[in-house]
């Protein structure tokens, strides 16, 4: 059993380190920013008490997401579902994104395909949004699968088939 100032310190550099994305993972998948403050504080909560209780955690950056994530599930079990990749934070990047000099045309084209990408993310599962969003948040394959509890190969199989998925329903 570690110190409770030697396991302090840890959990504090992990925070510096960790807390923006974690907290972003979670704001965007419970779409509550309160809630998500409180999903992160009770994620680093946990990483204190595992270390102080002695638990050896190999790859600490998985771990946390993990535990954020079945938070996150739990939230989910006691409420009804929320939506998660939002399609209304689509709208300031598609508008930071637009080409100005396109014509009348080519912006009712893009608008067209923006609204296809979002009706395919709409008709992903839970399970597939969560993927996309940690791998929006820069965790590898290996740390998803961690965090998912999957194999690797099964996560990269399955990502990929969520990426085709939503190639073929954008550009009909």
């Amino acid at each position: 059993m570690q110190s409770a100032s030697d396991v302090k310190q840890k959990v504090s550099e992990v925070f510096e380190l960790l807390q923006d994305s974690v907290f972003r993972y979670l704001v965007r998948v419970l779409d509550d920013p309160s809630e998500a403050e409180d999903a992160m504080q009770e994620t680093f909560i946990r990483l204190y008490r595992a270390l102080h209780k002695g638990q050896v955690i190999e790859d600490v950056r998985p771990w946390i997401f993990r535990v954020a994530h079945n938070l996150v599930l739990y939230r989910f079990r006691k409420k009804s579902p929320v939506e998660l990749l939002d399609p209304a934070g689509w709208d300031l990047l598609r508008e930071q994104s637009r080409d100005p000099s396109a014509s009348p045309e080519q912006k009712v084209l893009e608008r067209e395909q923006q609204e296809r990408f979002e009706a395919a993310l709409a008709r992903l599962s839970a399970q597939e949004k969560y993927c996309l969003e940690l791998r929006a948040e820069g965790l590898t394959y290996r740390e998803i699968a961690q965090v998912l509890e999957m194999k690797a190969p099964t996560l990269v199989s399955f990502l990929g088939r969520v990426i085709k998925k939503l190639k073929s329903e954008t550009y009909v």
